[in-house]
């Protein structure tokens, strides 16, 4: 951790020193390799966030069906015990003023979103483009999540949002900070690969090559670490 850490602090402050050296040049092949490689990479991330978001509203269901089971355990024993208050259920409902869905919404506000109901907004606007509105839902993820177990996703999804709009400064400082903060999350790898990927793209090859280094070293069985690049 403290490795990480002294690593993460090293390559911030050269990202800062050489933020405006120029990116070398590519040719049209070499472009068109990387932006299909870079696709890819992306079509496979998409495709695991799916099946984990598929888990978790599975997870969902389970509990609502649960939360259902109860109320309605409730309502039966509420129905049994009417009768012998003396208070029969119709005469309650006579008595008690009826209130609409516009003014139960007035009267207690709007309830705050859930923390996956902010995560799949979010996640929505960056598959769709809209890159600053998805960084905006993931930044409020964050801040009322932090503890949340896709806060990582979140942090890794706002390099990526960076990363498209070629931001490439921003994107490198949130992936390396994502791979200091979450260490043990499965995307780390892939964060280190996307911020040698950005330092490359500001022409900081020698810093992009030392943190593919960094990423075999650490996380030798992963993916990303046996991803072939061309620096």
């Amino acid at each position: 951790m403290i490795r990480i850490a002294a690593f993460v602090l090293f390559s911030v402050l050269a990202l800062m020193a050489g933020g405006c050296a120029l990116p070398p040049a590519h040719s049209p092949q070499s472009d068109l390799q990387t932006d299909l490689s870079r696709l890819e990479r992306r079509d496979s991330a998409i495709t695991d966030e799916l099946i984990s978001l598929q888990t978790t509203v599975e997870d969902l269901n389970r509990q609502l069906r649960i939360y259902d089971a109860r109320l309605k355990a409730i309502e039966q024993r509420q129905q049994v015990d009417q009768p012998q208050k003396g208070t029969p259920s119709r005469q309650i409902t006579e008595k008690t003023p009826r209130i609409d869905s516009e003014q139960r919404t007035a009267s207690t506000g709007r309830a705050p979103s859930s923390a996956t109901e902010i995560y799949l907004r979010a996640f929505s606007d960056y598959t769709t483009g809209r890159y600053d509105k998805a960084i905006a839902e993931f930044e409020r993820f964050l801040e009322y999540y932090p503890d949340n177990e896709y806060a990582a996703n979140a942090e890794f999804w706002i390099g990526e949002c960076y990363y498209s709009q070629q931001k490439f400064t921003e994107a490198a400082t949130r992936f390396v900070g994502m791979a200091q903060n979450y260490p043990q999350s499965a995307r780390t790898p892939n964060a280190l690969l996307k911020a040698a990927q950005a330092y490359h793209e500001l022409g900081h090859t020698d810093k992009a090559l030392e943190i593919i280094d960094f990423l075999r070293e650490q996380y030798p069985d992963s993916a990303a670490a046996k991803t072939q690049m061309e620096f």
